[in-house]
């Protein structure tokens, strides 16, 4: 079994998420979104931000709906790179790198559509999903290597496991 070391909960209502509250190498960033009387433009991702060292190589978008969840998943060559598009989210992260300086820790971060993030998950660090809002949960994700339907990199756990001691709960769906 997999311990659980610490354990925060970090709801993202401003740009003051601390970084030593997330796994070591992931990142919170405030997406920026410009309205106007016709509309709205939402910037996913940009290089020039400076956020990961990786190009943008492939894109997918994944749904939630209500009251259900995605995960436990990890992958050992990509990372994933999460950006809210519609709804609300709660994504549970632990870190199972033993040579991480946070090796144990479990922490929670609750996007809403009010206040986009992209959120990077770092390679080896156990993720699962859910929706926490009333309407279907989007998500685009730009993984740093495409994937590969035939040998995808992707190694999954069932939401309630012990083989994390990081435990989710009953309001995680399937339970």
């Amino acid at each position: 079994m997999l311990s659980c070391s610490l354990v925060f909960v970090v709801t993202v209502a401003s740009c003051d998420v601390v970084e030593h509250e997330l796994p070591a190498g992931a990142r919170l960033h405030s997406l920026h979104t410009s309205s106007d009387h016709t509309g709205s433009r939402l910037d996913l991702y940009d290089p020039a931000w400076g956020l990961h060292e990786d190009s943008l190589v492939y894109a997918h978008v994944f749904t939630i709906l209500p009251g259900c969840a995605k995960g436990w998943g990890l992958h050992e060559e990509h990372d994933d790179r999460y950006a809210l598009l519609r709804g609300a989210i709660e994504i549970a992260l632990y870190d199972a790198r033993e040579q991480a300086s946070s090796f144990g820790l479990g922490v929670r971060v609750v996007i809403e559509d009010s206040h986009r993030q992209l959120l990077i998950i770092p390679r080896g660090v156990w993720h699962a999903t859910r929706n926490v809002g009333d309407s279907e949960a989007l998500i685009a994700d730009f993984p740093t290597c495409p994937y590969r339907h035939e040998n995808p990199d992707k190694f999954t756990l069932p939401l309630d496991t012990r083989e994390i001691s990081y435990q989710l709960g009953p309001e995680w769906c399937g339970f």
